[in-house]
């Protein structure tokens, strides 16, 4: 039976490029997410089946796209394509849904429009419904 042996790049080649490929997914989701700030408002002719249509597209396409790259540069630098998948797949993911959260906090506290167009409810009808329960 013949054992392969496995070339792999070196440690600091793979953190680099695995680091610089991710800082490139997550800088395409913002710009991508910035790109389509007019579909998020609600005077847009967009409805909201429309919008949620473009974001899924967006997210499960761009982790899609995460995927992929994360298999082809595993395989290229140390043949573990599908841990790097795994590993792109789920760093984008937690950055997205980071982004998302700190967006919607933003817009709620007068920053809105970074990635996304909230609708926020003013803090004297948040605190009207707390007291009510």
């Amino acid at each position: 039976m013949q054992q392969f042996e496995r070339h792999s790049k070196r440690h600091s080649i793979q953190i680099l490029v695995t680091v610089l490929l991710l800082m490139i997914l997550a800088t395409a989701y913002v710009a991508a997410m910035n790109a389509l700030l007019e579909v998020s408002r609600i005077e847009s002719t967009a409805d909201a089946a429309d919008r949620d249509n473009v974001y899924a597209a967006l997210h499960v396409g761009l982790l899609a796209a995460a995927a992929v790259v994360g298999f082809v540069v595993g395989k290229w630098l140390n043949g573990l394509g599908l841990a790097y998948a795994t590993l792109f797949v789920l760093a984008l993911s937690v950055m997205m849904v980071g982004a998302q959260l700190t967006t919607y906090e933003l817009a709620c506290r007068g920053h809105n429009d970074i990635l996304r167009h909230w609708q926020c409810e003013p803090d004297d009808q948040l605190l009207a419904t707390t007291d009510e329960v």
